[in-house]
């Protein structure tokens, strides 16, 4: 499997960022937000699952396991706490992603208010997770040229798995998904840190490896666009409805002079019906026709 490759020099020229999306659907930075800001928040998303039982002191499971993927996490309350500290929501909205992110999309993007947190066991036999297959996050909302940002937020070499992407893939027809392979070809990783940053483009084939460590692995993910088409009721008002209208975390979070809103112009459609149609034309590439035969599997299936 090849290494990343590191984009960081070109994160202040907007042109070479979008060139270089356009060539690999994906573009990694090294130590690109404060490790410092980035490790807190591990600590407290740790904290709070160490507090119920999840691990031990070091990390290590303790205890049955809670749940295969962060869709079955979410019925746990100590994952749920995690998830709604402000210290995992702060992370999207650091100057230096939100900069990064609004350089190669246009300085309206903005983050889905429902972040994703990824506590992902060591596999055991006969219980890989849904994430280990490879799948596109196009399926998740359907979001035209939506952006993933994939962060690490502890240390995760190799051995506990973390994110491949398949340099050049969004160029193809969509694949099936099915496991990734560790020493499949025509893949990338890398020995992840706390501070670097993964951002792939929503067409880009990806899946995350086996953790063949000992301890829980943590990483989140914050997904981007640009207003100028409808975003995902769910991603935006979450899944259960309950908001009245006002955006995810909103009441949470406003005060914080960190927190940023959605435009307010932003329209809204239901995640199901957006991810069931093919992708249109992208501004960053042209979009392989294959996906026009495109069929999203079920969420809860492949990720």
């Amino acid at each position: 499997m090849e290494e990343l490759t590191d984009s960081s020099g070109l994160v202040a020229e907007p042109d070479g960022l979008r060139k270089q999306l356009a060539t690999d659907g994906y573009l990694f930075f090294r130590g690109l937000l404060p490790a410092d800001q980035v490790r807190a928040a591990g600590a407290a998303v740790l904290s709070r699952l160490r507090d119920a039982g999840w691990t031990d002191r070091d990390g290590v499971p303790a205890g049955q396991q809670r749940a295969l993927n962060s869709i079955d996490a979410l019925s746990d309350p100590a994952f749920r706490a995690a998830l709604m500290c402000a210290e995992f929501n702060r992370v999207p909205y650091l100057p230096s992603l939100r900069t990064v992110v609004r350089r190669i999309l246009g300085p309206r993007a903005f983050s889905y208010p429902a972040k994703v947190l990824r506590a992902v066991y060591p596999e055991a036999p006969g219980k890989r997770t849904r994430g280990r297959y490879i799948h596109y996050d196009y399926g998740v909302g359907g979001g035209q040229d939506m952006l993933t940002s994939w962060l690490p937020l502890m240390d995760i070499p190799v051995s506990l798995g973390g994110l491949a992407v398949q340099p050049g893939g969004h160029y193809w027809p969509p694949q099936r998904p099915r496991p990734l392979a560790g020493g499949e070809p025509g893949w990338a990783t890398a020995h992840y840190r706390p501070g670097d940053v993964l951002i792939f483009h929503c067409l880009t084939p990806h899946a995350a490896l086996a953790n063949t460590g000992y301890t829980l692995r943590i990483s989140g993910d914050f997904r981007w666009q640009l207003p100028d088409h409808p975003a995902p009721t769910e991603m935006v008002l979450g899944p259960a409805r309950i908001s009245n209208g006002q955006e995810m975390f909103g009441r949470r979070f406003a005060r914080e002079p960190w927190w940023e809103p959605v435009p307010a112009d932003l329209a809204l459609a239901p995640r199901e019906q957006q991810a069931a149609m093919p992708p249109g034309p992208s501004r960053f590439f042209a979009v392989n026709p294959g996906w026009q035969a495109w069929q999203p599997p079920p969420p809860a299936a492949v990720h």
